[in-house]
């Protein structure tokens, strides 16, 4: 390779480091705004501020405030889906992934706060598809949605679970979680993490497990007390 091309290689390779720099800070503020003040209040050029950049560089690595905000659902729902993914690749019972996959979810979304109230910006329940905006949510929901109601029928199988419709459990159990995030977010997310989902996975576990696993499931859930 000559001299010439490696040089022109090299300034091309920055450059490209440079975009993806300048791209996860445009989305890392877009996702405060978004969360802070909603979708349709948002202004690009508070995103641009926020970020440190200019609004030439700005529309350079995203054109529009549209693409800007399913480029920040695109990001985080990828990272959940891989994590949700990755518990049914373990070697582990449908009760144990029902409950590692709970606390799972939660913490993600504990985490990303800014991106959860984002979410909860939208008033619109999670687990109703046609209601979510970018179709980056509706794949990501729907993925979600089968994996869960999956994981009830297997429960339901190895009879863990009470026989009921799997997909009316996985809808009820993300609508609880809705609920539940959106308490947090108001009490000011002062309860620890730990806390919140110990709760949610009691109240899914009293919902949904048979009487005589539910003991021996609170105790897997390392929920200590009594049923």
């Amino acid at each position: 390779m000559s001299t010439t091309a490696s040089t022109a290689k090299a300034q091309e390779s920055l450059r490209d480091k440079k975009r993806e720099l300048y791209r996860g800070a445009v989305l890392d503020a877009a996702e405060r705004v978004f969360g802070e003040v909603g979708y349709e209040a948002t202004k690009v050029s508070r995103i641009a501020a926020e970020a440190g950049v200019s609004l030439t560089t700005l529309y350079s690595v995203l054109p529009s405030k549209w693409e800007i905000y399913r480029a920040v659902n695109r990001r985080r729902l990828k990272e959940v889906m891989s994590l949700a993914q990755g518990m049914f690749q373990r070697d582990a019972t449908s009760l144990e992934t029902l409950i590692a996959a709970t606390r799972m979810q939660l913490a993600f979304f504990m985490r990303h706060r800014d991106f959860t109230k984002m979410q909860l910006k939208e008033v619109t329940a999670w687990s109703t598809i046609e209601l979510l905006r970018s179709p980056e949510q509706i794949e990501a929901l729907g993925a979600g949605l089968d994996l869960s109601a999956n994981l009830f029928r297997q429960g339901i199988k190895d009879g863990y679970l009470i026989d009921d419709d799997p997909e009316l459990m996985a809808r009820m159990v993300i609508a609880s979680q809705q609920v539940r995030l959106a308490m947090w977010m108001d009490r000011g997310c002062k309860e620890d993490p730990d806390r919140v989902a110990d709760a949610a996975l009691r109240h899914l576990l009293r919902s949904y497990c048979k009487t005589e696993h539910l003991a021996s499931a609170l105790v897997a859930a390392g929920l200590k007390d009594a049923p």
